[in-house]
Protein backbone atom coordinates (compact mmCIF):
# COMPACT_ATOMS: atom_id res chain seq x y z
CA UNK A 1 0.00 0.00 0.00
CA UNK A 2 2.78 2.62 0.65
CA UNK A 3 3.23 3.23 -3.42
CA UNK A 4 -0.80 3.66 -3.66
CA UNK A 5 -1.05 7.36 -3.56
CA UNK A 6 2.34 7.79 -5.75
CA UNK A 7 1.25 5.38 -8.39
CA UNK A 8 -2.18 6.96 -8.54
CA UNK A 9 -1.09 10.28 -8.63
CA UNK A 10 1.31 9.94 -11.60
CA UNK A 11 -1.99 7.65 -13.13
CA UNK A 12 -3.80 11.07 -13.32
CA UNK A 13 -1.44 13.79 -13.23
CA UNK A 14 -1.98 14.49 -16.77
CA UNK A 15 -5.70 13.35 -16.67
CA UNK A 16 -6.57 15.88 -14.16
CA UNK A 17 -8.15 15.92 -10.50
CA UNK A 18 -11.32 16.82 -9.45
CA UNK A 19 -11.98 18.24 -5.87
CA UNK A 20 -15.13 18.03 -4.40
CA UNK A 21 -17.42 20.37 -2.55
CA UNK A 22 -16.20 20.73 0.89
CA UNK A 23 -12.53 20.52 0.03
CA UNK A 24 -13.41 23.07 -2.40
CA UNK A 25 -14.81 25.21 0.22
CA UNK A 26 -11.42 24.67 1.98
CA UNK A 27 -9.42 25.87 -0.25
CA UNK A 28 -11.56 29.08 -1.28
CA UNK A 29 -11.99 30.16 2.57
CA UNK A 30 -8.07 29.08 2.96
CA UNK A 31 -7.40 31.07 -0.09
CA UNK A 32 -9.31 33.96 1.17
CA UNK A 33 -7.57 33.78 5.00
CA UNK A 34 -6.38 30.45 6.11
CA UNK A 35 -6.94 31.49 10.04
CA UNK A 36 -10.56 31.76 9.00
CA UNK A 37 -10.43 28.13 8.15
CA UNK A 38 -10.28 27.07 11.68
CA UNK A 39 -13.13 29.62 12.99
CA UNK A 40 -15.44 28.82 9.97
CA UNK A 41 -18.70 26.48 10.43
CA UNK A 42 -18.25 25.02 7.36
CA UNK A 43 -14.12 24.36 7.46
CA UNK A 44 -13.31 24.45 11.12
CA UNK A 45 -13.22 20.16 11.04
CA UNK A 46 -10.11 21.25 9.01
CA UNK A 47 -6.35 22.00 10.16
CA UNK A 48 -4.38 24.42 8.48
CA UNK A 49 -2.31 21.19 7.63
CA UNK A 50 -5.04 19.93 5.51
CA UNK A 51 -5.17 23.23 3.54
CA UNK A 52 -1.97 22.83 2.85
CA UNK A 53 -2.26 19.32 1.70
CA UNK A 54 -5.22 20.35 -0.86
CA UNK A 55 -3.31 23.12 -2.49
CA UNK A 56 0.13 21.02 -3.26
CA UNK A 57 -2.07 18.14 -4.41
CA UNK A 58 -4.27 20.88 -6.23
CA UNK A 59 -0.96 22.05 -7.92
CA UNK A 60 0.84 18.69 -8.55
CA UNK A 61 -2.10 18.22 -11.19
CA UNK A 62 -1.86 20.58 -14.85
CA UNK A 63 -5.61 20.05 -15.41
CA UNK A 64 -7.56 20.69 -12.71
CA UNK A 65 -11.89 19.62 -13.40
CA UNK A 66 -14.89 20.68 -11.68
CA UNK A 67 -18.56 20.84 -12.42
CA UNK A 68 -21.41 23.73 -12.52
CA UNK A 69 -22.87 21.85 -9.56
CA UNK A 70 -19.51 21.65 -7.43
CA UNK A 71 -19.36 25.63 -7.80
CA UNK A 72 -22.72 26.46 -7.35
CA UNK A 73 -22.38 24.43 -3.97
CA UNK A 74 -18.90 25.97 -3.28
CA UNK A 75 -20.85 29.33 -4.14
CA UNK A 76 -23.71 28.89 -1.41
CA UNK A 77 -21.38 27.59 1.35
CA UNK A 78 -19.00 30.42 1.30
CA UNK A 79 -22.32 32.83 1.53
CA UNK A 80 -22.29 31.42 4.97
CA UNK A 81 -19.59 33.18 6.32
CA UNK A 82 -20.78 36.61 7.71
CA UNK A 83 -22.18 39.74 4.64
CA UNK A 84 -19.18 41.49 5.75
CA UNK A 85 -16.91 38.94 4.19
CA UNK A 86 -18.94 38.55 0.59
CA UNK A 87 -17.10 40.70 -1.28
CA UNK A 88 -13.82 39.03 -0.71
CA UNK A 89 -14.67 35.89 -0.62
CA UNK A 90 -16.41 36.10 -3.66
CA UNK A 91 -13.78 37.63 -5.55
CA UNK A 92 -11.33 34.67 -4.47
CA UNK A 93 -13.61 32.15 -5.64
CA UNK A 94 -13.62 34.81 -8.50
CA UNK A 95 -9.91 34.16 -8.92
CA UNK A 96 -10.24 30.18 -8.40
CA UNK A 97 -12.65 29.40 -10.89
CA UNK A 98 -10.48 30.13 -13.71
CA UNK A 99 -8.20 27.44 -13.07
CA UNK A 100 -10.49 24.72 -13.16
CA UNK A 101 -11.61 23.22 -16.60
CA UNK A 102 -15.57 22.76 -16.05
CA UNK A 103 -17.29 20.09 -17.05
CA UNK A 104 -21.14 19.88 -17.95
CA UNK A 105 -23.28 16.69 -17.19
CA UNK A 106 -26.86 17.36 -17.46
CA UNK A 107 -28.82 16.83 -14.47
CA UNK A 108 -31.65 14.21 -15.86
CA UNK A 109 -28.98 11.70 -15.90
CA UNK A 110 -27.86 12.15 -12.45
CA UNK A 111 -31.12 12.13 -10.97
CA UNK A 112 -32.08 8.51 -13.02
CA UNK A 113 -28.01 7.50 -11.50
CA UNK A 114 -29.17 4.64 -9.13
CA UNK A 115 -27.07 6.23 -6.18
CA UNK A 116 -28.92 9.68 -6.61
CA UNK A 117 -31.21 8.72 -3.34
CA UNK A 118 -28.10 8.05 -1.85
CA UNK A 119 -25.94 10.46 -2.51
CA UNK A 120 -27.72 13.75 -4.49
CA UNK A 121 -27.11 15.57 -7.43
CA UNK A 122 -24.10 17.18 -6.77
CA UNK A 123 -22.38 13.51 -5.91
CA UNK A 124 -23.94 11.59 -9.04
CA UNK A 125 -22.47 14.13 -11.51
CA UNK A 126 -19.13 13.94 -9.94
CA UNK A 127 -19.59 10.32 -10.45
CA UNK A 128 -20.19 10.80 -14.35
CA UNK A 129 -16.91 13.00 -14.14
CA UNK A 130 -15.07 10.58 -12.11
CA UNK A 131 -14.62 8.67 -15.46
CA UNK A 132 -12.18 10.30 -16.44
CA UNK A 133 -9.86 12.29 -13.13
CA UNK A 134 -9.34 11.22 -10.01
CA UNK A 135 -11.91 12.70 -7.18
CA UNK A 136 -10.18 13.90 -3.67
CA UNK A 137 -13.05 14.12 -1.53
CA UNK A 138 -13.74 13.84 2.29
CA UNK A 139 -16.96 11.86 1.83
CA UNK A 140 -16.74 8.03 2.59
CA UNK A 141 -20.40 7.88 1.15
CA UNK A 142 -19.16 9.06 -2.31
CA UNK A 143 -15.51 7.79 -1.97
CA UNK A 144 -17.14 4.07 -1.25
CA UNK A 145 -19.50 4.31 -4.37
CA UNK A 146 -16.81 5.56 -7.07
CA UNK A 147 -14.67 2.76 -5.79
CA UNK A 148 -17.53 0.51 -6.01
CA UNK A 149 -17.92 1.64 -9.93
CA UNK A 150 -14.46 1.23 -10.38
CA UNK A 151 -13.42 4.93 -10.32
CA UNK A 152 -10.01 6.03 -8.44
CA UNK A 153 -10.98 8.49 -5.37
CA UNK A 154 -8.72 9.42 -2.88
CA UNK A 155 -10.42 10.33 0.37
CA UNK A 156 -8.15 13.02 2.33
CA UNK A 157 -8.74 11.44 5.74
CA UNK A 158 -7.06 8.66 4.66
CA UNK A 159 -4.18 10.50 3.16
CA UNK A 160 -3.39 13.19 5.69
CA UNK A 161 -0.63 11.65 7.67
CA UNK A 162 1.49 10.60 4.88
CA UNK A 163 3.86 12.15 3.19
CA UNK A 164 4.02 11.14 -0.26
CA UNK A 165 4.62 13.85 -3.11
Amino acid sequence: MPDYPQSILEKYRSKGILIDTNLMVLIAVGTYNPQRVLTFKRTRQYALDDLVLMTRLMSYFGRRVTTPNILTEVDNLTRQLPEAEYEAIAATVARLVPDFFEVYFPSEGALNNVHYPLLGLTDCVTASAARDVLVVTDDFRLSNVLSGLGYDAININHIRSQVWF
